[in-house]
């Protein structure tokens, strides 16, 4: 049987007190307190799920009692209550964080819809404090949702990889699913956590801005170099993490000077001639599977060795399932705070939705999906309807015939080269002369591409 929830009465009337509890005490527990300082400690040591706290208190005003209520965890929902109507007072509390208000007289019928949905919104509160409490159990602290075991198993082995400073760890996975999540989790778990956790996106930058951010430069290095030069993130990062994310995306120069910094533990600056000393620990990350681009030439596999001494996959957010729900009501109560909006849950057309899509963008798809939702709709549920717009994204493609690519060959024989060549050319007929377009088309790295490019004699600005 479900335990009953607690409701604190806090109000100087003894009489108003009194008929609340007996409207109340049949399906819920009643705490009273007749003053705000009373009604304090109550809330600390029995942590009940409402607060029906009156504006007008002998020793305080409810108003400013209210911020002193929300900071309890799990925070209660607090519903006001004045003897008459000061709009002023309850538009200030309700940006305050008060979850309703009503005036006295009561009207019973308004008393307990506001009642019902108040302990809703708490219950669904209290379920986010739980979930939370229970990943920081799991994972001794952070902010990922999941219940699934493979999710499970892959932020075990991120925390024990933590305890090391210095293995280099290699997080796999699609886009969207997590990977600088975890690349902070084992920073914040290891013996660098004091230091700097500096991130890079490879994939955002060409190679010579990449070079420049990585190894920094001394004044006047190169044409359009800063007078005083710029310290690399190589020595940012000094003494803590970097996080290089999309790995695969980096040019085989800086790849082997990043392999040289691993080995050796110094690099010199662009255009420097002293050398600078850096202790730093590695994590990468992927979109792809990192070994078998590096089996096809793509990327280092010295560096590869380097750099995946251990090895994180992060499964899709389609393959957990069971993760979606609890995941989509975090973020909810994430944006109801951040927009103070009050949705109470998802309606069974919205979670069916929330089911049944493949969420090609992962976690972080999810997330923007339900912010959208919270900053544009004013309802007190989400609805299969506010999804309307997830519609007009990426779907699953189907396991038929339809899409794939269909090559006829010569009965005399062709070489591999030809037909590679051939790729190419059509790949440049629907991505125009854009590299990193056509890159991603062939989910090659860019210098990958670069690399054949030239070879085949294939010019882009000329055609």
């Amino acid at each position: 049987m479900r335990d009953k929830q607690k409701i604190l009465i806090v109000d100087d009337e003894d009489h108003f007190r009194s008929a609340m509890r007996r409207f109340l005490e049949k399906d819920h527990l009643v705490l009273e307190a007749d003053n705000g300082t009373t009604g304090l400690k109550l809330a600390e040591s029995e942590q009940p799920d409402l607060v029906l706290l009156d504006i007008g208190l002998p020793d305080a005003s409810g108003l400013d009692l209210l911020p002193r209520f929300k900071e309890f965890r799990p925070s209660p929902a607090v519903v006001m209550i004045t003897a008459f109507d000061r709009v002023r007072d309850v538009v200030k509390a309700i940006k305050q964080g008060a979850f309703d208000y009503l005036v006295k007289p009561v009207d019973l019928d308004e008393f307990e819809v506001t009642i019902q949905n108040a302990l809703e919104h708490a219950g669904l509160k209290n379920e986010v404090h739980r979930l939370r409490q229970e990943v920081e159990r799991l994972q001794g602290g952070g902010q990922m949702i999941g219940k699934d075991q493979t999710f499970l198993e892959a932020q075990m082995l991120a925390i024990k990889s933590a305890q090391s400073r210095d293995a280099g760890v290699l997080i796999q996975g699609e886009t969207g699913a997590g990977k600088e999540l975890f690349a902070r989790l084992i920073h914040r778990k290891s013996p660098r956590a004091q230091y700097p956790f500096v991130a890079l996106n490879c994939a955002a930058f060409s190679t010579e801005i990449i070079e420049s951010e990585l190894f920094g430069y001394e004044k006047g290095a190169f044409t359009g170099a800063k007078q005083e030069g710029k310290q690399g993130l190589l020595e940012v990062a000094d003494g803590g993490t970097l996080f290089l994310d999309e790995v695969v995306d980096l040019n085989p120069e800086i790849q082997a000077k990043l392999l040289r910094v691993l080995e050796e533990k110094q690099f010199f600056p662009i255009g420097g001639t002293r050398v600078k000393k850096v202790d730093i620990r590695i994590v990468s990350a992927c979109n792809k599977d990192l070994w078998q681009i590096a089996e096809q030439g793509g990327f280092r596999k010295d560096l590869y060795f380097r750099l995946s001494t251990i090895k994180i996959n992060l499964p899709a957010l389609r393959e957990r399932k069971e993760d979606i729900l609890p995941l989509a009501r975090v973020f909810m109560e994430e944006f109801n705070d951040k927009y103070g909006k009050k949705f109470r849950g998802f309606n069974p057309k919205a979670e069916e939705l929330l089911l049944s899509r493949s969420w090609p963008g992962n976690v972080r798809e999810l997330r923007n999906s339900i912010e959208r939702v919270i900053l544009l709709e004013n309802e007190d549920m989400i609805l299969g309807r506010h999804f309307h717009f997830l519609d007009q994204g990426p779907v699953e493609q189907s396991s038929g015939r339809a899409g794939k690519l269909s090559i006829v060959l010569p009965d005399g024989g062709i070489g591999l080269e030809e037909i590679e060549k051939e790729v190419i050319l059509q790949a440049r007929e629907k991505c125009g002369a854009n590299k990193s377009k056509m890159a991603r088309y062939l989910s090659l790295p860019r210098h990958v591409l670069l690399y054949r490019l030239k070879k085949y004699g294939i010019d882009l600005d000329g055609k």
